[in-house]
């Protein structure tokens, strides 16, 4: 073999051990980084520190000159950005993105905004997008050949990407497990709007069934004895739901025992109230509200119907409807009008409250139950006694009625039934 060919040779050769040694310190390098990266996913690095650590792979160790890390959240932002002085603020990037998964080089791109990349790389999760990685000059990375370069930098951005996902997706636990803490103690302060017991004296007895549609509702109803034979009861019901409608509530059941000395003058009593409801709703929500005054000697019951449904008195299958009143509490700033009513209250009568999430159940067909349903199943039973019996055979009529449709709105209904002395 002549000198040159060995010389050629063994060129060759060096030239082979040196490859194989640089693909050897690349191959080290890239395991070394994965376990940096994968330690900082296993001690819990917050999202902050994950991006810290992604950057310092690729900008000071792999020598990435530019990278934009695209996420997408409740929308698309830019989480990490170095290399291009692109503002992403300017641009839509809900709308450009959009197409940007159908695109594997960016040399044809003509958008200016992405004209300083030379390649995309997409994070899915099953067939959803979560993040897009912009790279732009990687010439001088020490993983010298791109085919083993771009899918490293796929790797270790997919690590970093889902790492950050988990970390939203428990951050999020944390949070709804807050949210649902409030909602208990809401829903705990809520119970103590409604009175402890209801009165079972030789004149009348009482019963009240409340079920609440969420955590916490916005219906209301109380008892609340005036003197040894004068009494008041009520009930209310607030537009909307949720912890703003039952802060509402509670607000509005604070002032109503704060003025309890004008129960006795109930246009009074309303005015107040409707001008306590419109100052802290902002006329954005309204109250249904009916209150009565009775008198067990006189038998005499005084009320106010304040945009509520018309309560039902029942008494030998005639059907009183209690409507006489004013619109609801806050919406005017100054009432159009109040007119109180007044009955006089028979023996063996049966005096029915209720909110509409009662006469608004619907079945599978987009039937409601109705005021005309409940009137005829009260009417039908008024001869019992049992108050809580008839209560819950309303329940279970409305459970059935409904089908496999769910409760819209809270149900609450309060009953009186006035005895014969």
């Amino acid at each position: 073999m002549a000198e040159s060919e060995k010389n050629s040779a063994a060129s060759t050769a060096i030239d082979a051990q040196e490859s194989l040694a640089a693909d050897l310190h690349a191959k080290k390098l890239q395991l070394h980084w994965l376990l940096q990266i994968t330690k900082a996913i296993n001690y819990n690095f917050s999202t902050k520190q994950l991006l810290d650590v992604y950057e310092h792979v690729l900008h000071t160790q792999l020598k990435v000159e530019k990278l934009a890390l695209l996420i997408h959240e409740h929308k698309w932002e830019c989480a990490l950005l170095y290399g291009t002085d692109k503002n992403f603020l300017d641009f839509d990037l809900d709308r450009i993105l959009q197409e940007l998964n159908k695109i594997q080089n960016l040399e044809t791109e003509q958008e200016l905004w992405i004209k300083n990349f030379d390649s995309i790389l997409p994070v899915y999760h099953k067939d959803h997008i979560l993040a897009y990685a912009l790279i732009g000059g990687t010439q001088g990375s020490v993983i010298p050949r791109r085919n083993e370069l771009l899918p490293f930098i796929h790797t270790i951005t997919n690590l970093i990407v889902v790492a950050m996902e988990n970390n939203h997706i428990a951050n999020e636990k944390i949070r709804q497990a807050g949210i649902r803490k409030e909602l208990e103690l809401a829903a705990q302060m809520q119970t103590m709007l409604f009175p402890t017991t209801l009165p079972s004296t030789g004149d009348y007895v009482m019963h009240a069934t409340y079920l609440p549609h969420q955590e916490v509702g916005g219906d209301y109803y109380d008892y609340i004895p005036l003197n040894d034979h004068e009494f008041v009861f009520c009930m209310a019901d607030v537009s909307g739901k949720g912890i703003p409608a039952a802060l509402l509530m509670s607000n509005f059941q604070a002032n109503l025992h704060a003025h309890s000395h004008l129960m006795h003058n109930l246009p009074e009593l309303i005015t107040l109230l409707n001008s306590k409801v419109y100052k802290s709703a902002k006329g954005e929500k309204f109250i249904t509200f009916f209150i009565g005054r009775y008198n067990v000697k006189t038998k005499e019951l005084h009320y106010v119907n304040a945009g509520h449904n018309p309560p039902f008195l029942i008494h030998d299958k005639v059907v009183y409807m209690l409507n006489e009143g004013c619109t609801g509490l806050g919406m005017f700033e100054d009432l159009p009008f109040i007119h109180p009513g007044k009955v006089f209250i028979p023996d063996n009568a049966m005096l029915h409250c209720y909110t509409d999430g009662i006469t608004d159940v619907e079945n599978d067909s987009g039937s409601d139950f109705g005021m005309d349903r409940l009137r005829e199943f009260l009417t039908a039973r008024m001869n019992t006694r049992n108050i809580e019996e008839l209560h819950g055979q309303l329940v279970s009529n409305l459970f059935a009625f409904k089908q496999s449709r769910n409760y819209t709105d809270d149900i609450t209904l309060l009953s009186c039934y006035f005895k014969t002395r």
